[in-house]
């Protein structure tokens, strides 16, 4: 089984300190793929994580998330497994709201819903591209710093598009961090 084979993938989380793991399963509850948090611990203790990587298999690298460091507004370059650029993403601040636009393969996409209860939809020229929803995994879980939440794609979405959509669903984890982090 891989990811791109998949058109539900549940997310589960575990963070502390130092770390922004994610387990991937597929609509069954089997494990297809896993993300590891890079960077120093040091540097992850202090300002989080900054770069996430999507395993599709042992040591096989699909998918980069790179929070690149910018004075004001976070910026983030999704990548495939190789480092060619496949969407970048940046969070916006508007009147009384925060705004976040992604740019991938030359589109632009519009979030939809409620980014930060992880209850959204990802759309493009076409359509929804991806629809993102918040699952309860129990209370001992959340005490436990870990958290579900499934990411549905559509059917016809290209391996490239794939990757920008869950490179995206990251990245807007690591703004939600961020922004927990610092208020």
């Amino acid at each position: 089984m891989t990811i791109f084979s998949q058109n539900t993938l549940i997310f589960q989380q575990t963070k502390n300190f130092s770390k922004n793991d994610f387990a991937i399963l597929d609509s069954s509850g089997t494990q297809i793929a896993h993300v590891d948090t890079g960077g120093s611990t040091l540097g992850r203790m202090f300002v989080g994580a900054r770069e996430l990587t999507v395993f599709d298999g042992p040591d096989n690298p699909v998918i980069v998330v790179k929070d690149t460091m910018t004075m004001g507004r976070d910026r983030f370059e999704i990548l495939d497994g190789n480092g060619s650029p496949l969407a970048s993403l940046v969070k916006r601040i508007t009147f009384f709201k925060t705004k976040v636009s992604i740019s991938m393969l030359g589109e632009e996409l519009e979030l939809l819903g409620s980014i930060w209860d992880f209850d959204f939809q990802i759309t493009g020229p076409g359509g929804v591209l991806g629809t993102v929803t918040r699952e309860w995994s129990g209370l001992g879980n959340a005490l436990m710093g870990k958290s579900t939440y499934a990411v549905s794609l559509a059917e016809n979405l290209t391996r490239q598009q794939r990757q920008a959509v869950i490179g995206s669903v990251l990245a807007l984890d690591l703004i939600r961090e961020k922004q927990q982090r610092n208020s």
